[in-house]
């Protein structure tokens, strides 16, 4: 079962603050790779960090391995900023992007390399037993993690009060890599062994 505990305050807030950033910032925040977005790869990065870094932890057992954990983590926090996985990086002279058919064989190749990626995590998660390793988590900042993913649902198909659009589903997904650093932070906090 998830643990009860403290809510995440900073969280909670956030989720207050990102409707009303939604409506005082320019449309040109949340375009692809525009500085929204660019901001959410300091939680990747930062998951990225902390994923490498306890792969040699002594954790309380819970069952699973480690370093599947950990680099299981790694691929989970790299492939969350995919950047169109290069595209939107390179443009046309008229600013538009390239599509895949147009990247020769790197276009061809994304695919299965992003197949590959996503095979090698879950063999990872499953080697690491990541559903038990997660019950160490709270559950309200768990909750919270949802909500951000609904809204940044949200942003992106649906409209409710007024929630919609490109700004709103990048500060929605901010929300959410956020959340997903702190919980695995936490979780790594509570397995960690304590020096007797």
């Amino acid at each position: 079962m998830f643990k009860k505990g403290e809510w995440f305050k900073t969280g909670w807030l956030y989720l207050l603050v990102m409707f009303v950033l939604e409506i005082v910032l320019p449309a040109w925040v949340g375009d692809e790779n525009g500085p929204i977005e660019n901001l959410q790869m300091l939680w990747l990065f930062g998951g990225l960090y902390l994923c490498w870094k306890m792969r040699s932890q002594q954790l309380r057992p819970w069952g699973g391995d480690i370093k599947s954990l950990s680099y299981g983590g790694m691929i989970y926090f790299l492939i969350m900023r995919e950047i169109n996985w290069g595209r939107t990086l390179l443009t046309h002279p008229d600013g538009s992007h390239y599509e895949y058919s147009d990247m020769g064989l790197y276009g061809q190749m994304v695919h299965p390399m992003v197949a590959v990626l996503i095979v090698a995590l879950l063999i990872c998660l499953y080697r690491a037993k990541v559903w038990k390793f997660l019950l160490m988590v709270k559950i309200s900042n768990f909750i919270l993690l949802l909500l951000f993913i609904f809204f940044s649902w949200l942003g992106e198909k649906g409209n409710i009060i007024g929630f919609h659009g490109a700004v709103a589903e990048e500060l929605a997904e901010f929300g959410a890599y956020m959340m997903m650093y702190r919980l695995l932070r936490y979780a790594f906090q509570e397995a960690e062994q304590k020096e007797v």
